[in-house]
């Protein structure tokens, strides 16, 4: 899978590198005064050179304040340093994806039209790409007809496009999601740096599909969506009031590598007219397909590895809901550290299974807690985000086979509670599993589970 995603990257790539016709936007009387109104100019010079068989829209130094800029098939949009694209105000300046397909209802909101607005569009294009060292813009736009009544635009919309890539370019203060995205093949995002808004990027069917190199710092999920297939986030430093990768539809072939999860979130998430969650970073890596709206599918051949995560208030959950279910989740070489909330888990208290999970090569440093609430018996929760439970290291519920190899689990301050809680587990294997004691308490309870020395899985190779 690996070699065929990079085949693919590669190609995307070769897409803009050999040399093509050149259009300044200034040539089309776009003016770089932070004033003028640049929408038709940008757009004029964008299908010109579309219509001219491809070629490079050159944004050069300056402020450009426009409305929705479309992208066409062939084109790159190249923003040269110091060059800023700024989102205007005027709601009626924005257009927005408009689906006509009758079979995209497990996408949830492509059919709702005030939600697709943007402010740079690509709708059914293919072979086109952003790129450069400029910024785009939102500007926090508010539409008081918008979601909490306050969301505005998308910095930028693609839906039932391919063969695309973004590189280079800084997207800030976006008026909803820096990237919104519907049923995308073969694309790349390198490099990029998000600032503000709320998701930072959130793809709804997304195939060959590579995140890396890219900081964001989001107001809401750095990362979210689902329906994905063959889809890497790779080398990203990750930063949210809310979850560092959050999936919420079922995925296959899933990997999420070499990554930074440091908290508290740097911007704080937008409301109707406040701020909230300005002082926590919720989850690193949270799995909850059917999250925000009911589906059926698998979590099929999903791995992580290689993360640092630092002052978070979970460092990976995985809570299933009845219609899915899970095959082959690995986590290795995991490090935590000054997780305060809940460590790991992974339950089905919606009715999900998961049928095999590994974790091998695992540091949770846990901040210790003695208050009544982390004494409640388990129940099922009322909310979607990770929970606190009576295990303060790692929760095991309703899981067909399990592996843990070289698992340590400490905690800083003081604890009341068991390490480890493993329940309806028909089998776990065990090897080189330590944990801190707590007074009067034993390290694992095992409610209806298999306890057995373990084997070695070698379903992913490490990569070097």
């Amino acid at each position: 899978m690996k070699r065929v995603l990079l085949t693919l990257v590669a190609l995307a790539q070769v897409l803009f590198v050999s040399a093509r016709p050149t259009f300044n936007i200034k040539d089309f009387g776009a003016k770089g005064n932070g004033k003028s109104l640049n929408t038709e100019a940008i757009n004029r010079a964008i299908t010109t050179c579309s219509e001219s068989g491809g070629g490079v829209v050159v944004v050069p130094k300056g402020e450009y304040l426009c409305g929705t800029i479309v992208l066409q098939d062939n084109v790159e949009l190249r923003l040269e340093e110091g060059s800023r694209l700024v989102a205007t105000t005027d709601l009626a300046s924005y257009k927005g994806y408009v689906c006509k397909r009758d079979d995209f209802e497990r996408y949830k909101m492509a059919y709702a039209e005030y939600w697709n607005k943007a402010f740079v569009l690509a709708v059914g294009k293919q072979n086109f790409a952003i790129t450069g060292e400029g910024t785009i813009c939102g500007q926090h736009v508010e539409n008081p007809n918008g979601e909490e009544r306050i969301r505005g635009p998308h910095c930028i919309v693609f839906a039932e496009s391919k063969n695309f890539t973004i590189s280079g370019i800084h997207i800030d203060k976006a008026g909803n999601y820096g990237f919104m995205g519907y049923e995308l093949q073969n694309g790349l995002y390198d490099n990029l740096r998000i600032t503000e808004g709320y998701d930072g990027i959130h793809i709804r069917g997304g195939k060959n599909i590579t995140i890396r190199n890219c900081k964001i710092e989001s107001g809401d999920d750095a990362i979210a969506g689902g329906w994905w297939e063959n889809f890497v986030i790779t080398n990203c430093d990750l930063n949210t009031t809310i979850n560092g990768v959050r999936l919420i539809y079922p995925a296959t072939n899933l990997e999420i590598g070499h990554c930074l999860f440091k908290g508290p979130g740097v911007y704080p998430q937008r409301s109707v007219r406040s701020l909230r969650g300005k002082k926590l970073m919720m989850s690193a890596v949270i799995l909850q397909p059917g999250a925000w709206q009911d589906c059926e599918g698998v979590l099929k051949d999903i791995y992580i590895h290689d993360l640092t995560i630092d002052n978070l208030r979970n460092a990976f959950c995985s809570d299933l809901k009845s219609g899915t279910w899970a095959e082959n989740i690995v986590l290795e070489r995991i490090k935590a550290t000054n997780i305060y909330h809940s460590a790991l888990q992974f339950v089905g208290y919606w009715g999900g299974t998961h049928e095999s999970v590994t974790l091998r090569d695992v540091d949770i440093e846990y901040v210790g807690r003695i208050d009544d609430a982390v004494q409640n018996p388990v129940v099922k929760p009322t909310h979607i985000e990770a929970h606190v439970h009576p295990y303060w290291g790692l929760y095991l519920k309703g899981i067909k086979f399990c592996t843990l190899e070289n698992v340590k689990l400490s905690y800083t301050g003081k604890e009341c509670r068991s390490a480890i809680g493993v329940e309806d587990v028909f089998k776990i294997d065990m090897k080189d599993v330590s944990a801190d004691d707590v007074e009067g308490k034993e390290k694992l309870v095992s409610i209806n589970s298999v306890l057995s020395p373990t084997r070695k899985s070698t379903k992913f190779i490490p990569l070097r």
